[in-house]
């Protein structure tokens, strides 16, 4: 007997402001506390359970432009237009290290999943740090500007990704990174590893998804896109690749492995142009936010994807992101409005 899934109901838990439109959200691993970032660049950690300000610090002059937790929560990292990364101690209050990331500004930080080691991507360089501030490997350029980074789920291998090439850094020794490229004849705009850690996806400046198989390392491409493809999400199961494509979000199915020559679902939920997706970490859930400020909440259940919430933000949408345990899914606008939005079944 197949079991039929309730359409949950939805309530704001609490809401906050940014004293700018927010420019990111990051949940610390354990979901205590959410961090916020405004586009001018202060800097905000929120008690995930209240809504309550429990931090807030300048940022970086000229903007903040990313954010990433450690990996059991104990510091938080941002990287500015300042040309630095800094890693704060939300429980103290204090700034712990300020980086040099060797360019005008620093556009990636990503904690290793796997070591206490911090990667900074500054317009083609990338830089691994010790936690303490110790400048620990300097790679040599990428050959244009490093548009994203992404850690496998299982391996210290990190993707980053620039014009014309993936670059695979295996970072078990982390002041001898070694390193393997993917060629790629397009300009590659965001890169997401599946969860299983089978797949590796890009989105690109040619209207294309292109990506690999690992560890293969066996490209695959979906093409039909109107738009550059910006957003990509995987769902928990590594089955389900999202991206968005103006209004649209298109659902690939990689239940067989890559599903080239085949057609995508197509969502439709009175979507403006979208520009966040994720995926809820253990329900079948989809969110997708537009520039219009609309929110649309799909569930993967069933033959046939259906939208099980559709909300509105009082402005323009800028981010989102889902809880890691609990069934709260973070929005931030473009006026610096942040709302905690509680589904129940």
């Amino acid at each position: 007997m197949s079991s039929v899934e309730q359409t949950p109901t939805v309530r704001i838990r609490w809401t906050a402001d940014l004293a700018d439109g927010v420019q990111d959200l990051a949940w610390s691993p354990d979901g205590r506390w959410l961090a916020a970032a405004a586009v001018s660049g202060p800097l905000m950690v929120i008690d995930g359970a209240t809504g309550e300000i429990a931090r807030e610090w300048s940022g970086h002059d000229g903007g903040t432009l990313g954010l990433t937790w450690s990996r059991e929560g104990r510091w938080l990292a941002s990287g500015g237009q300042d040309g630095h990364a800094r890693i704060w101690d939300p429980d103290s209050g204090e700034e712990r290290v300020k980086l040099a990331g060797g360019s005008g500004w620093v556009g990636g930080v990503s904690f290793s999943p796997c070591a206490d080691l911090l990667i900074t991507a500054a317009g083609k360089e990338l830089r691994a740090w010790s936690l303490d501030g110790r400048l620990l490997h300097d790679t040599k350029p990428h050959a244009s500007t490093i548009t994203d980074l992404a850690w496998h789920p299982r391996q210290p291998l990190l993707a980053s990704s620039a014009y014309g090439k993936i670059h695979l850094w295996d970072w078990q020794s982390p002041d001898t990174p070694v390193e393997q490229t993917l060629p790629h004849p397009s300009s590659l705009l965001g890169v997401r590893w599946s969860p299983n850690g089978r797949y590796l996806a890009c989105g690109c400046q040619d209207n294309k998804l292109r990506g690999w198989t690992w560890p293969e390392a066996q490209d695959f491409q979906m093409s039909g896109y109107l738009t550059k493809v910006r957003v990509l999400a995987w769902d928990s199961a590594s089955r389900w690749l999202a991206a968005g494509d103006r209004e649209i979000v298109t659902l690939w199915d990689f239940a067989k492995g890559p599903p080239m020559g085949k057609a995508p679902l197509d969502l439709e939920g009175a979507l403006d142009v979208v520009r966040d997706l994720a995926f809820h970490p253990d329900r079948p859930w989809l969110a997708a936010g537009d520039q219009s400020g609309g929110l649309v909440v799909w569930t993967l259940r069933g033959r046939e994807p259906r939208v099980v919430w559709h909300g509105a933000l009082r402005g323009g949408f800028q981010r989102l992101a889902w809880h890691p345990k609990d069934h709260l899914l973070a929005v931030g606008g473009e006026d610096g409005a942040i709302a905690a939005f509680e589904f129940k079944r």
